[in-house]
């Protein structure tokens, strides 16, 4: 069973920004007993509705026995209007978003639901609601459901999200050890053989594919790293994160050339983000870079356009990339490089989002690939 704390700030947020307060709430008060009055007629309502849909016919019947799911969605009608907004109910509404995930419900079948809870609650208010309080009452409604579909929808992103991470991890971690072993033999194997054989070639292209799995791996295990972990944000200083990457990459920081601005020194970022960030732009710049001519340039400035943020622009001499491959470039194990793994430019993305930031590729036709950062002050 899916277990994942309930983000009860976020909720209670989601909460204020619908209008849903204890003043509000109270204009619910003198019609509780008339909503709990119809549970089981809403149950039955619901029910025919849903068990005329194959598809959701199927996964009524599968998971749950004769009759229990008319149980659940009174007892849900009657909890919804008769129960305080506080953490019992976030915690409540949580866990049916967790249960979709586990029995792999459609998410649109919840969006069709409310759609039909709602004119439901809409019919009860009309032929039963003092005409004064109709209009108040179909517009808290309709905030309450919002705010159901809200926290059930963010339970079932964020587990199955959560899921389809762990999958991913769970594929790297049992990959290294045999990528590892395969390695170590061919290695070995190579060593028996004479280096101008044919053989030998064919255990280097081995060899070759071998390192491109092993830093798939460890790219893999970055990107789900980096989105696990809650940025904590601080101030960095540009100068030093470009210092500590080229220091990574092993390369000669005479090959870089720098133009930062003095109103653009520093950022307010994760520095494990952000220095991964750098590692796969510059890594990528130095393999792309021209070899008769290479050039890596990172400038930066401050701008306030479209809102105030540090830009850090870097830019490789390489070959650019094709205007018909830039929606391909974020996709994972898409690359345009023969031992690249496609998960350079996502991990960049992440990074950005992670810390409020942006990250544009733009390609300069017959000079090279230019990288466009856009992160926050440090007095941000």
């Amino acid at each position: 069973m899916l277990n994942m704390p309930v983000p009860y700030e976020k909720l209670l947020l989601f909460q204020e920004k619908l209008g849903l307060t204890d003043e509000a709430l109270l204009q619910l008060v003198p019609y509780r007993p008339l909503f709990a009055l119809k549970k089981e007629e809403f149950a039955s309502f619901f029910n025919d509705v849903f068990q005329s849909l194959p598809d959701a016919k199927l996964v009524l019947d599968y998971h749950q026995s004769p009759g229990h799911m008319l149980k659940v969605w009174a007892f849900w009608f009657e909890k919804i209007f008769n129960s305080s907004f506080d953490a019992d109910l976030h915690t409540y509404l949580w866990r049916i978003g967790l249960r979709h995930v586990e029995v792999n419900l459609d998410q649109r079948y919840s969006n069709l639901g409310f759609s039909i809870i709602r004119q439901f609650c809409h019919k009860i208010v009309l032929a039963d609601v003092e005409h004064g309080d109709k209009t108040a009452i179909l517009q808290l409604i309709d905030q309450i459901m919002d705010f159901c579909l809200l926290v059930e929808t963010s339970a079932y992103i964020d587990a199955t999200t959560r899921c389809d991470m762990e999958i991913i991890k769970g594929i790297a971690d049992r990959v290294r050890n045999p990528v590892t072993v395969i390695g170590g033999s061919i290695k070995r194997l190579q060593r028996k053989v004479d280096a101008g054989s044919p053989a030998y070639a064919a255990f280097d292209g081995l060899l070759g594919e071998n390192k491109r799995l092993e830093h798939m791996v460890s790219d893999i295990k970055m990107y789900f790293d980096m989105f696990q972990e809650d940025p904590v944000f601080k101030t960095l200083s540009i100068e030093d994160i470009i210092t500590k990457t080229v220091e990574r990459l092993s390369m000669p920081i005479s090959r870089i050339k720098t133009s930062l601005s003095p109103d653009a020194l520093e950022i307010h970022a994760d520095a494990k983000d952000i220095g991964s960030a750098f590692y796969h732009i510059l890594e990528n710049g130095i393999e792309a870079s021209d070899p008769d001519h290479p050039e890596i340039r990172i400038s930066s400035r401050l701008v306030n356009e479209p809102h105030r943020a540090v830009e850090i622009q870097i830019f490789n001499s390489g070959q650019p990339f094709k205007i018909s491959d830039e929606d391909k470039l974020s996709t994972p194990f898409y690359s345009t490089k023969p031992s690249g793994t496609g998960f350079g430019i996502p991990i960049i993305r992440l990074a950005m989002r992670k810390n409020q930031g942006k990250a544009m590729f733009e390609p300069v036709q017959e000079e090279g690939t230019k990288v466009t950062l856009l992160l926050p002050p440090a007095d941000y």
